[in-house]
């Protein structure tokens, strides 16, 4: 089991029509947006305009969960959903894509034969959430987008504090404790090869 935490300087932002987007962690290491040859990519977008239509990613399935705010997402021929806080929309990249409204995402691709799956946890003010991982995934990523938070592992403590990301490559079966002295709230990712 490997464990990183990332920060803000690890990460990078840029500029896109409806607001910036921040690439989280992006494998292989060596891999790049722009070339789309990753396994899988993790990012968070802000939509600052109130209609915007997604870039088209053919070969790329793609998750959503909101962070804050709300959009209504609109799949052409497939389906529409109005999501909010901690929701979650599943789609493929090829799909033409438009959103209406203003929020804060947290987006996952995966490409191949990487699968993946997103889903929001919160550890409340001086509470201990006991997460169970699983060894059947290539890789746990918690990113702390609202408080902080101590993650125990059976041989060592790490802080994870807002706006990081703690990467766990080839979990073990055990029990993390997640505690904090404020509430927290964080996107779970779970990478599946």
């Amino acid at each position: 089991m490997k464990i990183d935490i990332l920060k803000a300087a690890d990460f990078k932002t840029t500029k896109w029509a409806g607001g910036s987007t921040t690439e989280l962690f992006i494998y292989p290491p060596t891999s790049n947006y722009e070339s789309r040859n990753f396994d899988f990519r993790i990012s968070s977008a802000t939509v600052e305009i109130e209609q915007s239509d997604f870039t088209k990613l053919p070969e790329i399935s793609r998750q959503l969960m909101v962070l804050s705010g709300s959009i209504k997402v609109s799949h052409k021929n497939h389906h529409a959903i109005q999501l909010h806080k901690n929701e979650i929309d599943s789609f493929e990249g090829n799909w033409e894509t438009s959103a209406v409204g203003t929020c804060v995402d947290f987006n996952l691709m995966t490409k191949g034969n990487t699968k993946g799956k997103i889903s929001s946890a919160c550890v409340s003010e001086d509470k201990t959430l006991n997460f169970q991982m699983e060894s059947t995934c290539e890789f746990l990523i918690f990113y702390a987008y609202e408080g902080k938070l101590q993650v125990d592992f059976s041989s060592e403590k790490r802080n994870l504090n807002q706006g990081e990301l703690l990467v766990i490559q080839h979990p073990t079966n055990e029990v993390v404790k997640l505690q904090s002295s404020e509430n927290c709230a964080m996107a779970v990712v779970h990478i599946y090869k």
